[in-house]
């Protein structure tokens, strides 16, 4: 298997992963508050990414990698997911396509820009039919209310965005110089000192809620044992797939989770997915076929 195929299927696997991880926390969702799920996962995946590093024995962090890691995390997981969640209060559902959307497109262009890419024609068309395959399938067909989106809440989603590209640029220029899985600590790291800090401002009721979690040691457990999958199928694999595969090509495929979502919920779930989102998850298989051609059959 080619180096950038490997990166290729890493970050399908990775989709995949987020795919199975968003339904099996669906339940804890609608039950706890977003910041105190997202601080209990990051704790998880500190303690089994410690482990797992201990154990794999990985070389030395250089300390320019490490920190740009650190930031790295701070930024995309901390900062960008808070702005985010943030603009879903007041943004409908074709404003957050299109945010997704808008994010995609700059984190190509920070690549072509930051990190010195280039696609070739048939790479070019397979992000395009893969952008345009998801946008079908999130897009919900509806007719739009006339007020539109509050202006704050677009800048939150822009922000969001913009912060959320800027870190996987950074992720990805550091990780030419270490292991994914130590990389995939770091980043993590950086994400929940992001995290407290945040939540230290939120601390009258996050804290709370976030002992009444722990309380119950059954929800607890099964919580943790999914935020471990999440941490190697989601982080993990998406860390692996920006080492070897060019930051373009990696982005594009790891934002096909809505099409594993809906691929799980019709073989395991038994629903039938609507025509339109049959189409656009086709048109995302063939722009999934365009990218991998060349990796394919070189």
């Amino acid at each position: 298997m080619g180096t950038e195929l490997f990166g290729i299927v890493a970050a399908l696997a990775s989709a995949a992963s987020w795919a199975i991880g968003a339904m099996l926390l669906k339940p804890y969702a609608e039950r706890f508050p977003a910041l105190t799920l997202t601080f209990t996962k990051g704790i998880v995946a500190l303690v089994v990414l410690g482990v797992a590093v201990l154990l794999s024995g990985s070389h030395a962090v250089p300390w320019e990698a490490f920190w740009i890691l650190l930031a790295s995390g701070a930024l995309g997981i901390g900062i960008a997911d808070t702005l985010f969640f943030r603009a879903l209060r007041e943004l409908s559902a074709h404003s957050v396509v299109q945010l997704m959307l808008l994010g995609q497109v700059a984190t190509i262009g920070m690549a072509m820009v930051f990190l010195g890419e280039s696609l070739t024609s048939l790479e070019w068309i397979g992000v395009a039919l893969v952008t345009v395959g998801v946008w079908v399938v999130l897009s919900d067909g509806r007719h739009l209310g006339a007020s539109g989106p509050r202006p704050l809440a677009v800048l939150y989603g822009l922000a969001s965005v913009l912060a959320m590209g800027a870190s996987v640029a950074m992720a990805k220029g550091a990780l030419d110089s270490v292991d994914p899985l130590a990389a995939t600590l770091i980043r993590i790291a950086g994400g929940m000192v992001a995290v407290v800090l945040i939540v230290s401002v939120f601390s009258s009721t996050t804290e709370r809620r976030f002992r009444f979690f722990w309380t119950d040691w059954r929800t607890a457990a099964k919580f943790s044992a999914i935020a471990a999958f999440i941490t190697f199928g989601g982080f993990f694999l998406s860390l692996l797939a920006l080492k070897y595969a060019r930051l373009a090509i990696a982005n594009t495929l790891l934002s096909t989770e809505p099409l594993f979502v809906l691929l799980i919920a019709a073989v395991f779930l038994k629903e039938r997915p609507e025509a339109r989102r049959m189409i656009g998850s086709l048109i995302s298989l063939t722009g999934i076929a365009c990218i991998s051609a060349k990796s394919v059959l070189s």
